[in-house]
């Protein structure tokens, strides 16, 4: 029997954090697309309620619709992104976030449903929500920062603050200097975890690897300042032919967040909610997947491949668990938390992948023009911070709050 209790509180906490984030979200922007490819915040904000709404009161408590509108208005499928910006006030959409959850949860405490529910059992469905809670409310941070980006880029004066939002935290510290050595044999690659972890991510399947070497840490901006000082967008030989013609088509030559400072060779990064002199010592962010290829081709590495990643962090969980009956650990592999890490892998379904709780998840994905991203950033929620979590974007996006590690074969 699953805790309801547990499950309420950790709802409440989910949509508190929410809430907080729109507290100096001004109206205009509330139903401002800062990108083609996003909504704005305030579709995102329905969107939450909505999807609450209609997998446990229409789904599983057979209720009606709380408001048909909404369910057209933020719809993924029935509401096309460029007319995401005609929404309700944002008063009426809380007012109807907090209505959904009222019923919601009058609806859990009910005991009259057996633990066996095709979509409540193990508590799968709502495990599944509160990650969507969390998944969107990264994505308000990152269209934040695109907005904190035109207003910085249109000389516009205040930028958002929020109490609730991280600032990213101290870079990753590490006392290797060179690649870690990750040897070769089969591991459990994925999970069975039902309750927990999101289709895409099961089931759990045997892979072998053979030895590879690994970053330690993510490409830092003073990395991919090198980079860029010695002529890595210039030079075509660094790039794959999709890549450069991306970079031509699109005059990229610095990450997307960066812009130069008043003196030359100095850089300000923004971030939601403010700029500042950019860390050398943080991981570079805001570089689609085309540059991070680019930049460790230039250092004769690759990027690595998905399973790669995933070996990577449980060979460190177990250093971890070793050092803690002997001497500190020695792998020192930031592998969570710092920003999201391109590899090398289009996003695939697993071997035996069941969908769930609809095929529009993960399905329509499984396309081979979507590079898989690991690891999660300093903006991703706790309950989506995982190793065996895949993340996924079109190789060309820059928006998201992604960077990268190297990595390189054995015997090269």
């Amino acid at each position: 029997m699953i805790d309801i209790a547990d499950f309420q509180q950790r709802m409440v906490e989910a949509r508190a954090y929410t809430q907080a984030l729109f507290a100096a979200v001004e109206p205009e922007d509330f139903c401002r697309q800062a990108h083609a490819e996003f909504s704005p915040v305030g579709w995102h904000l329905g969107h939450i309620g909505v999807t609450e709404g209609f997998w446990i009161l229409q789904q599983c408590q057979h209720a009606v619709s709380l408001s048909p509108e909404y369910e057209v208005v933020f719809s993924p499928l029935e509401n096309p992104k460029e007319n995401r910006v005609n929404l309700p006030a944002a008063s009426e959409v809380f007012a109807y976030l907090d209505e959904v959850r009222v019923r919601v949860f009058a609806f859990l405490e009910r005991d009259d449903w057996p633990d066996s529910h095709p979509l409540l059992g193990e508590g799968r469905l709502l495990n599944m929500l509160l990650q969507h809670e969390e998944q969107h409310t990264e994505t308000i941070l990152l269209i934040l920062n695109l907005l904190a980006a035109r207003r910085f880029d249109a000389g516009e004066e205040g930028l958002f603050s929020s109490p609730a939002a991280p600032r990213r935290g101290a870079p990753p510290q590490t006392t290797r200097t060179t690649m870690v050595r990750i040897p070769a044999g089969a591991y459990r690659m994925g999970s069975d975890d039902s309750a927990h972890t999101l289709d895409n991510e099961r089931p759990a399947q045997q892979v072998w690897l053979e030895e590879f070497w690994i970053d330690p840490t993510p490409v830092t901006n003073a990395d991919f300042l090198e980079f860029m000082e010695a002529g890595g967008y210039q030079n075509p030989a660094w790039w794959s032919q999709p890549g450069w013609c991306w970079r031509e088509e699109q005059h990229i030559s610095h990450p997307l967040y960066w812009r130069p400072g008043r003196t030359q060779g100095h850089w300000l990064e923004i971030d939601p909610f403010g700029v500042a002199p950019l860390d050398p010592a943080q991981p570079v962010r805001g570089v689609s997947w085309y540059e991070a290829e680019a930049y460790a081709g230039c250092v004769g590495k690759r990027l690595p491949t998905e399973a790669e990643w995933e070996k990577a962090a449980w060979w460190e969980a177990e250093q971890h668990t070793a050092a803690a009956q002997s001497a500190p650990p020695e792998s020192g592999l930031g592998l969570l938390g710092g920003v999201w890490e391109w590899t090398h892998t289009w996003f695939h379904p697993y071997p035996g992948f069941q969908a769930f709780p609809y095929d529009g998840y993960s399905v329509p994905y499984f396309d081979q023009h979507h590079r898989v991203l690991r690891g999660g950033s300093w903006a991703t929620r706790r309950h989506v911070l995982r190793a065996t979590f895949r993340n996924w974007y079109y190789p060309g996006m820059r928006a998201v709050f992604a960077g990268f590690r190297c990595a390189k074969d054995a015997a090269s």
